[in-house]
């Protein structure tokens, strides 16, 4: 399928004028509501069952009309509608220009309202109504009613769909309960490449992303076939701003405060907009930098070998974190039929980290003096994540229909930056360690693996309910670290450089309009993507006599920021033994002035020229090519059916490194695949403002990057391999989804469903006897395709304003929804759990005020518990703890031109938990990250 994709699409491309050159009449026009475009907005020909959906931009266009008189009836959520009488003579194109929509209204109060606020509802439940999928829609002006920073944020509050958190700021998207790399991450439609730290999946962290730039968002819960289907759970797309109709100008200045950082937090952004005077070419340029000063406070219990903790964790983070988007578009509509564009963006996430870790290790107690070591890790890195992509297409209106196409480039790529030199840019440590410390031996307990200290849960002593229990393991009540004691152990660089391009993606469709009641369409994609990850963990040890005392650098030493408030959430005091440690100019200081007395441990470091680290050094290059067909048939005013079929080729070149006897080998496998992805969807409109809709889907989910790496190592005297698996196959799942929508006059819905999917070939850790190079018997530790699992769920949510309410009680509304889900899957092993990553619960609760210029909206969002990783028992299994926020947004509308915001961001301060088992009473990883608020104005001209 691939050699006919390519061979096709520039033919394709250029032929476009050939189908042009061949129309006749056409009407278009763009439906607004006096300030911007109303996408969604249904506009009909009377007498005809003929029905044209706006566009994003608020246009239509009436295609393979006759000669003659036409009346043209409009309608949109929330507005009056508006009919329009027109006369096509042969041959005519005819442009209505803006058609200006009048909004509904009871009384002179929410003329107000509806112009600044509600409008952004109106515009997101349009689209939702008139889609034919299972959808939600979030318009950008939405998004800003909640301090909701990046992408990911924004689609926090939508029923089904939940976040990861990372120091405090959305990064992943879950949807259903799914793993986020189970999720289809789109911006304009196309999946975009990845770059993170620590994960090799095909999840795209967001958090690079402000929603300075965002338009709209649209969450699809059911893909049809013109969509790119691999997100099992479904997919989030992210689209852009595009030149508006008339010249804009918007500006935004912010400041606010970091309650645990006790440090500020500042914002801008601008966008300037708008047309030449015949309308004919158009401009965008969007810009957001976003600098945030942060802190997070967390303890880390680590085992091994049983429920008892070896070394407990006390972490102090502190850092600044500069976001900077920008989004430039450029429109030049040729002719009432053709329109060109071209769209550049850039985003990157630059998180300047120092991080003090100490760390009691319970596993090296002396029974014999009651004493064990306490080290302190400097840490100090600069995490920077990067995006760039250009874009180049094409809109070509039809007699009969219509032609769309697009190229575009993606490059996103993560590093270290240049801490503590260019050369050595990494994640920096600097360890020391203080022994003789004593501990309270009544925490100390040996089941035979050596010193643990254990939970309440376990009968142990540490309770994570009772700080005093939980941080009264010293002995000594006033004990402090002590610099003088405190002796250099290790240096490290830890480094992690990944580029994922998307070198060509290329997309084209056609639609046409084969008769009043079928539409038809079809197209192609291809995509040729390369991934580069590169990765070591150098450690250093002193080589020239006694290893120096923190006390030896006393020029660079400074006391903790803010360390006698470390986890005062959780009332207590156990900041107050945290010593004096290395400034992050000390940190550079000790590579500069020692790197002469340091010698690689090549025992602990992971590198390639060490034979390590096989997993996290390889090469992808994969190409995709896509196909589609679909027919949308109305068989009459109240039934529409799409059906099509999907066809996505995948060809994955894995190149990685082997270990045999001794000898680092380069090897290499090729996986290619074909997914056949049939779909369905009935569309039910009961009246107006009833939808019932149903669909049936086939999606799929490629192997993750790290899955599919050949690399491995195989030993000899064990008869044991540990690497991935590059012949993995992908995951599919077949999906039913139900769901009923009543939309409310004055803007609002009402909506519940449910949902199953059953789910083939889902990947695991595996273990399990193959043959290797000829040797039979080999124990294989490696990611495998398990059995089927199911998942199942209920849907349901409500946005109301209480308009029917009397008095000051009108001004009141809410937006609830709720997901309740329930699956199971078959380990390798036999064991019956629930899907990675599904929590049984997701609630949204939003009460908010809107008066006037005035809105206020409190927002709370509450995600219960799920497993990240199964062992194979419960008590070992890792969860990600029940999670709650609370937030406030709140504005108020001077004049047209002038806005006050205010934001505040978990009000709460709940903490994140990671835990082992199901329940509290053994946790993995405890972090709080305190409140944040943020003050500021937006201007618009």
């Amino acid at each position: 399928m691939e050699p006919i994709i390519k061979k096709s699409l520039f033919p394709l491309f250029s032929c476009c004028s050939i189908f042009i050159s061949a129309q006749q009449q056409i009407v278009t026009g763009i439906v607004s509501d006096h300030n911007q475009p109303l996408p969604g907005a249904a506009v009909k020909v009377a007498g005809t069952s003929r029905i044209i959906m706006t566009d994003l931009e608020g246009k239509f266009s009436v295609n393979d009309l006759k000669p003659g008189h036409y009346d043209l009836q409009i309608s949109y959520i929330g507005f009056e509608n508006q009919n329009i009488t027109i006369d096509l003579k042969s041959q005519q194109t005819m442009d209505l220009g803006m058609i200006s929509m009048l909004q509904k209204q009871k009384n002179i109060d929410e003329v107000i309202v509806t112009g600044s606020l509600k409008n952004s509802e109106a515009r997101a439940l349009n689209l939702q109504k008139n889609a034919i999928n299972i959808s939600n829609v979030i318009a950008s002006d939405g998004i800003g009613k909640l301090p909701d920073r990046n992408a990911a944020e924004t689609v926090q509050r939508v029923q089904g769909v939940s976040i990861e958190i990372d120091q405090g700021e959305g990064r992943f998207v879950s949807l259903r309960g799914l793993p986020p790399f189970w999720a289809s991450t789109t911006i304009n439609g196309n999946r975009l490449p990845t770059a993170e730290e620590e994960t090799t999946s095909r999840a795209t962290a967001f958090d690079f992303f402000p929603t300075e730039l965002i338009s709209y968002v649209h969450v699809n819960k059911s893909f049809t076939p013109d969509m790119e289907a691999d997100g099992i759970g479904g997919g989030v797309n992210f689209i852009t701003k595009t030149p508006p109709m008339k010249t804009e100008f918007k500006a935004t200045l912010g400041s606010g405060y970091n309650a645990k950082s006790d440090k500020g937090v500042y914002n801008i952004g601008l966008l300037y907009g708008g047309r030449t005077k015949d309308k004919k070419f158009g401009y965008l340029f969007n810009f957001a930098h976003f600098i945030r000063n942060w802190s997070t406070d967390n303890f880390e219990a680590r085992r091994s070998g049983d429920e008892g903790v070896f070394r407990l964790e006390l972490r102090d983070y502190n850092g600044v974190r500069k976001t900077t988007g920008i989004n430039t578009a450029f429109e030049y509509v040729l002719s009432p039929k053709t329109t060109f564009y071209l769209k550049g963006m850039y985003g990157t996430l630059s998180d300047d980290e120092t991080h003090y870790k100490h760390r009691i290790r319970f596993d090296k107690f002396s029974s014999a003096n009651n004493t064990a070591r306490v080290e302190l890790q400097n840490i100090h890195n600069r995490l920077i994540t990067e995006l760039t992509s250009v874009s180049l297409g094409a809109v070509h209106q039809l007699n009969k229909g219509k032609i769309d196409w697009d190229l575009s480039y993606y490059d996103n790529k993560f590093r270290y930056g240049n801490i503590p030199d260019k050369q050595n840019n990494s994640y920096y440590v600097i360890k020391y360690t203080q022994s003789g410390v004593g501990i309270d031996p009544t925490y100390i307990a040996n089941h035979g693996i050596g010193p643990r200290a254990y939970w309440k849960a376990d009968g142990g002593k540490l309770d994570y309910k009772d700080p005093d229990a939980l941080f009264g393991f010293y002995s000594d009540r006033n004990f402090k670290m002590d610099a003088s004691r405190m002796r250099f152990t290790d240096l490290e660089f830890y480094k992690v450089f990944v580029e994922e391009k998307d070198k060509m993606v290329a997309a084209f469709n056609h639609e046409i309009n084969a008769s009043d009641r079928l539409t038809l369409k079809y197209g192609f994609k291809y995509r040729d993507k390369e991934r580069n990850a590169r990765f070591s963990d150098i450690f250093y040890n002193w080589n020239n006599g006694t290893a120096p005392l923190l006390s030896d650098f006393g020029q660079y030493i400074t006391s903790q920021a803010n360390g006698t408030q470390y986890l005062s959430e959780m009332n207590t005091h156990i900041g107050n033994t945290f010593g004096p440690v290395l400034s992050t100019s000390g940190m550079d200081q000790f590579w500069f002035q020692n790197q002469g007395n340091l010698k690689i441990n090549t025992a602990d470091s992971e590198a390639l020229e060490y034979n390590k680290a096989l997993g996290r050094n390889f090469d992808v290059f994969e190409k995709h090519a896509d196909a589609y067909g679909m027919g949308t048939y109305k068989v009459n005013d109240k039934i529409t059916i799409l059906g099509g079929i999907r066809l996505s080729n995948t060809n994955t070149q894995v190149k990685g490194y082997n270990v045999i006897n001794n000898t680092l080998i380069p090897v290499e496998n090729t996986k290619k695949y074909l997914a056949v992805l049939p779909m369905l969807h009935v569309k039910y409109t009961v009246n107006d403002k009833i939808n019932l809709r149903f669909a049936a889907t086939r999606t799929f989910s490629r192997p993750n990057f790290g899955d599919l790496t050949p690399g491995g190592t195989y030993s000899e005297a064990d008869n044991e391999f540990k690497g991935g698996n590059p012949n993995l196959n992908p995951t599919y799942s077949l999906n039913f989804d139900l769901m009923g929508e009543y939309y409310f006059s004055n803007v609002g819905i009402l909506s519940g469903g449910v949902f199953y999917k059953s789910i083939t070939d889902p990947i695991f850790q595996d273990s399990f006897i193959g043959n290797y190079n000829g040797i039979n018997g080999v124990q294989f530790t490696a990611p495998n395709n398990g059995k089927a699992a199911s998942l199942s769920g209920i849907e349901m949510g409500i946005n109301r304003r209480f308009d029917f309410l009397p008095g000051f009680l009108q001004y009141f509304g809410t937006q609830l929804n709720a997901t309740f889900m329930d699956s199971e899957m078959v380990k390798p092993g036999g064991r019956k759990v629930k899907l990675p990553y599904q929590a049984k619960e997701l609630y949204n609760v939003q009460l908010f005020f809107e008066k006037k210029g005035f809105n206020a909206r409190l927002a709370y969002n509450y995600k219960g518990k799920y497993a990240v990783e199964y062992a194979e028992d419960d008590i070992n299994d890792s969860y990600y703890g029940k999670y709650s926020s609370l937030d406030f947004g709140g504005s108020y509308q001077f004049t047209k031109h002038l806005l006050l915001y205010a934001d505040v961001n978990n009000i709460l301060n709940k903490p994140l938990i990671y835990h082992f088992g199901k329940d509290e009473t053994r946790p993995e990883q405890v972090e709080y990250y305190g409140v944040r608020c943020n003050l500021g104005i937006k201007l618009n001209f």
